[in-house]
């Protein structure tokens, strides 16, 4: 059985030293890595409201963060489904419509960001919706960061 060691040099590569005898190294990454945590219903009723919980969070923090990125958001139906959640100002979004949440040139997130926002979920028709939401680096051409793709069934009462 072969045993790999890793350790972080003096000029900001990561080597690895396996028990072959080979060292491999590479340039480190220090951006913490990011993800998304739902709360959101299996299932809820048309034409009634239903609250969802989304959390953008660092959940491998590291030594930075982002300058610049933006969550892009893709409704399979968007035209039956509205995700409505109000920004910083007071400014309510349809975020199915507009296809993403937060300013549009960007925002920062830091490398230990944790950060809930509420969306307002509302089916005009029966069906399965399916939600996926990117995180995009939008310094380096949209290069996604994380996604999360959730799927909620809605259903008349």
């Amino acid at each position: 059985m072969f045993k790999n060691f890793m350790y972080k040099g003096l000029i900001g590569a990561t080597c690895a030293l396996a028990m072959t005898g080979m060292v491999g190294c590479g340039e480190m990454d220090n951006h913490s890595a990011y993800a998304f945590v739902v709360d959101a219903p299996a299932q809820i009723t048309v034409n009634k409201t239903a609250e969802v919980d989304v959390t953008l969070k660092a959940d491998e923090v590291r030594e930075l963060g982002y300058e610049k990125v933006l969550i892009k958001v893709n409704v399979t139906d968007k035209d039956n489904l509205t995700l409505k959640a109000t920004d910083t100002q007071g400014q309510e979004w349809d975020v199915a419509q507009i296809g993403f949440w937060g300013p549009q040139e960007g925002f920062e997130v830091t490398n230990d960001y944790d950060v809930t926002t509420t969306f307002k979920a509302t089916a005009k028709k029966e069906g399965t919706y399916t939600v996926t939401l990117s995180l995009v680096d939008l310094n380096s051409e949209e290069a996604v960061l994380t996604t999360k793709t959730i799927s909620v069934k809605a259903v008349n009462a």
